[in-house]
């Protein structure tokens, strides 16, 4: 089968028919793929454009992120991606807020969770799991940490090959220009955020800011094994920018770290996906990036990041085709095997390579289900989301009125300073770990909030 990817704008340069530089270009309203200095301009193209223009479905990342939280959610529970701390019985009490943190020889701390004899997967978050835990509620909270734990870049990378394949295939132009293999179809799919048309996403690369008391170590005594649990200086998660220069990132890989921000999933299980309720997604959108511009201050540091949409062997195995996992060619098992080992710095192990390419078709099955059916359409426009606290914790997330405008108010202005260079990254964190710090009334002083 061949396939063609249709990459969208990357940046806003010149006019498309004179290929003058204006700073006022505008996009075609129908299908935001070509820009003009003009109306006039935009006329005497159309002849030349119709044929490509069409239709252009855009869909906000805002209301689709959770679909793609959802593909990650249902990859971590594959039942091939093993985890030996679900098969083997907990003998201390790594509750949240006790339990012993230890420090390894390489200086690492981490909460220690000791494992005892192996135990039949059905008991898995049963008494006989974890025969010490207060709770039910607890005992299942550390079951979903673990169960969200290991294997990400895998699963990232297979989430964005299905978006590369499942979006930037579809054109709306005729099925004469369309390669051999491929669907005609009326129109194209292409994500937005903010009302700028995605320019590129793929995967970044770096590290986040977890204290000792939220990762996780696992010793098997009858193994006299150590294994460390997910690294949060080697963590992976996905960025998208836009056409207009705004970067914006999606974290479905903190709930190992007990950073449980999640998403109300039930609206995005028609189609090739089992019942879910909440699954964990953290969207950094418009509504952050308007309170706080810059993503480091906030607890990510990205060291590098690997396109996957502008990628050409991401292009190439697509062009092939999304085949079930055991009809994939030699040429594109190297391909993914080749992305793998570029974006993690090192060879994937024969587990890796076996799990991401069972990763990557049903991946691909869910969002062309949902692309095919336009299910987009019914997507709510502002996902639930909810914080889940440790059982019995008792934190209000709520600010009082209006304090969350107070709080746009204060970071806008520490941003536009860090911006002009008048404050490092340091005083920027500084500034928002003091707004937390203070109560209501403080707090509306430091934003000059005046009722």
């Amino acid at each position: 089968m061949d396939r063609q990817v249709y990459l969208p704008l990357e940046k806003i340069s010149k006019c498309s028919l004179c290929g003058r530089f204006d700073l006022k270009l505008r996009l075609c309203a129908s299908c935001a793929e070509v820009l003009y200095c003009s109306k006039e301009c935009q006329n005497k193209d159309w002849k030349s454009h119709k044929v490509q223009c069409g239709n252009t479905d855009r869909i906000d990342l805002g209301s689709f992120h959770p679909l793609l939280a959802c593909v990650i959610h249902i990859s971590h529970l594959h039942p091939d991606v093993p985890h030996p701390a679900l098969t083997h019985k907990i003998l201390n009490s790594p509750v949240p807020g006790k339990g012993e943190i230890v420090e390894f020889p390489n200086g690492t701390r981490a909460k220690l969770v000791l494992l005892g004899e192996e135990i039949a997967p059905e008991l898995t978050a049963s008494p006989t799991w974890w025969p010490t835990a207060p709770s039910a509620e607890v005992r299942h909270k550390l079951m979903r940490r673990i169960s969200s734990e290991g294997f990400l870049l895998p699963i990232l990378l297979a989430t964005c090959i299905s978006l590369v394949s499942e979006l930037y295939t579809t054109t709306a132009a005729p099925p004469s220009e369309m390669p051999g293999g491929q669907s005609p179809r009326s129109r194209r799919i292409r994500l937005t955020h903010n009302r700028s048309p995605i320019a590129d996403f793929g995967i970044a690369k770096g590290h986040v800011r977890v204290t000792a008391e939220d990762r996780l170590a696992y010793y098997n005594i009858e193994e006299n094994e150590l294994m460390m649990g997910q690294d949060p200086k080697n963590h992976y998660w996905i960025y998208f920018t836009t056409l207009a220069g705004e970067e914006y990132f999606l974290e479905c890989g903190m709930m190992n770290f007990n950073f449980a921000m999640m998403v109300d999933a039930t609206p995005y299980c028609k189609y090739g996906l089992p019942s879910l309720k909440y699954v964990p997604a953290f969207f950094y959108g418009r509504e952050h990036l308007r309170m706080m511009p810059l993503t480091e201050a906030t607890g990510w540091k990205a060291r590098e990041r690997f396109s996957m949409l502008r990628n050409a062997q991401v292009s190439d195995f697509v062009k092939q085709g999304i085949q079930p996992s055991e009809d994939f060619s030699a040429r594109a098992t190297a391909v993914v095997c080749s992305l793998l080992e570029t974006i993690a710095g090192r060879p994937p192990t024969a587990l890796e390579m076996d799990l991401v390419m069972k990763f990557i078709p049903n991946a691909c099955m869910i969002v062309r289900l949902n692309i095919v059916n336009r299910e987009y359409i019914n997507f709510p426009q502002e996902p639930s989301v909810i914080v889940e606290n440790d059982p019995g914790e008792s934190i209000n997330y709520d600010m009082p009125a209006g304090e969350d405008e107070a709080f746009g108010k204060y970071m806008k202005k520490w941003s536009r300073r860090y911006k002009k260079g008048k404050v490092s990254e340091e005083l920027l964190s500084g500034a928002f770990k003091r707004w937390m710090a203070k109560p209501h009334e403080a707090r509306m002083k430091m934003a000059g909030w005046k009722k």
